[in-house]
């Protein structure tokens, strides 16, 4: 039993590991596309404004809130990602911390899906 965990730890280790980095590479890409899609937003409610369309503006302005709520969100997910990454090796845990990471390629992934602002206009 021993010679096998001594054998599967450290290829669940490094599977964990490079799982880690894929659900950081992705919480990232997903930051910078809620960013994005704040920036359109917060251009239209600009527009909206500047026509007198309060109606467009109060819903721009609320779409806003909703992808700052979720760029929030996206930033800890990053952060914790970030953590479980770069500390385990400081505390001697790292082999552990990164074989139970290797759960991470079964669960699901929340798609990296474009709104339809950012979108080109042969895909709306």
């Amino acid at each position: 039993m021993n010679d096998f965990l001594r054998i599967v730890l450290p290829v669940l280790a490094i599977a964990g590991c490079l799982a880690l980095l894929n659900r950081l590479i992705r919480s990232v890409a997903r930051l910078g596309v809620a960013w994005m899609e704040s920036t359109a937003a917060a251009g239209l409610a600009e527009v909206s404004e500047r026509r007198g369309d309060i109606t467009g503006l109060m819903e721009r302005r609320e779409s806003e809130q909703g992808i700052r709520r979720n760029r929030r969100k996206e930033v800890v997910f990053a952060a914790g990602y970030l953590l479980l990454l770069l500390v385990p090796p400081l505390t001697g845990v790292a082999r552990e911390v990164y074989a139970a990471g290797a759960l991470l390629w079964v669960l699901p992934k929340r798609r990296i899906v474009l709104p339809a602002t950012l979108r080109p206009p042969t895909q709306r």
